[in-house]
């Protein structure tokens, strides 16, 4: 089978590999869609994690059921919740699926695990309905947040981003202002809009320095920042506001696909709507990773059909 092999940085290739069925406790699942994921990305232009998640936004059908796989047959539709799926198929461990509803479109499977990723992150937030919220970028992780945002009932939700398609994506989902933060400067915009008082909660969707200094400096006395974005170089952060208005800073990097799930189920959002482009697994890195990389001022979230 064809499957995606990391060689090193913005070097993947797309080879022949020895085809694998499943073991004890194992299913096989053959990739209708797999997602290019930030984090993904960034290994990318940056080098691998410590644990690599590259390729690990799949959705598709189980076509191999292996001994003691129990609640799963040929035929049901998954996502799989681990990485190395940028493949016509993989091999997956049972507490690593999640099944789909019959009747969900496979591309809103597909974009089931970053939704995930922002369930996790405003749980773990203790986000309500009644606060105010900055995000700071409105790339996959930026947005699949503001959807969940709005799937709990959060009405004020101000978003940034220096790519204008990005700003024009977060207005049509519903954000409640957008701005370039290039040209805005993002906390005397908030205190603008908050008389003074700054957000409930600021979420940093990006991973650089300027996104976090904006959400620390944007949130209320004894608010929130929420710290999504993957960072790859230090950030140099002047500690004294954080210490005077007693923020509470927090990282989140794991997923919550239970809650993720009940959101798409309710029918109020459509995460699916961000998807720009899919492209065959033979193009994933000069059609998927290196427009990506070039901040492409069309392409959003990208989708790899094997």
């Amino acid at each position: 089978m064809k499957k995606t092999i990391y060689y090193g940085i913005r070097d993947i290739r797309v080879e022949e590999v020895p085809d694998t069925a499943p073991g004890p406790g194992e299913v096989k699942v053959k990739i209708k869609y797999c997602g290019i994921c930030g984090s993904d990305l960034h290994e990318y232009l940056h080098g691998p994690f410590p644990e690599s998640p590259f390729g690990h936004e799949a959705c598709g059908n189980i076509v191999a059921v292996g001994l003691g796989a129990e609640g799963y047959k040929i035929g049901d539709r998954v996502c799989t919740l681990m990485a190395g799926a940028y493949a016509e198929a993989i091999v997956c461990p049972t507490e690593r699926l999640l099944k789909i509803p019959d009747n969900m479109d496979w591309k809103r499977a597909a974009v089931l695990e970053p939704l995930s990723g922002a369930a996790y992150a405003i749980e773990r937030g203790h986000v309500t309905p009644a606060d105010t919220v900055f995000i700071a970028g409105a790339g996959t992780v930026g947005l699949m947040l503001l959807l969940g945002l709005k799937a709990m009932g959060v009405q004020t939700i101000y978003m940034t981003d220096v790519l204008e398609n990005r700003r024009k994506m977060a207005e049509a989902l519903g954000a409640t202002l957008v701005w370039n933060p290039a040209e805005i400067k993002s906390p005397a915009k908030i205190k603008e809009l908050t008389k003074g008082r700054g957000v409930d909660v600021a979420i940093e969707a990006v991973g650089i320095e300027a996104t976090l200094k904006d959400c620390l400096a944007s949130a209320r006395y004894q608010g929130m920042v929420i710290v999504q974005g993957i960072f790859t170089e230090r950030a140099a952060v002047h500690m004294l506001g954080f210490v005077t208005r007693e923020t509470t800073m927090i990282g989140t990097n794991f997923i919550n696909p239970a809650l993720a799930m009940k959101w798409l189920e309710t029918g109020t959002i459509r995460p699916e709507s961000i998807i720009t482009d899919i492209i065959p697994l033979a193009d994933i890195a000069s059609k998927g990773f290196e427009v990506l990389a070039g901040k492409s001022k069309t392409a959003i979230k990208i989708l790899v059909e094997p």
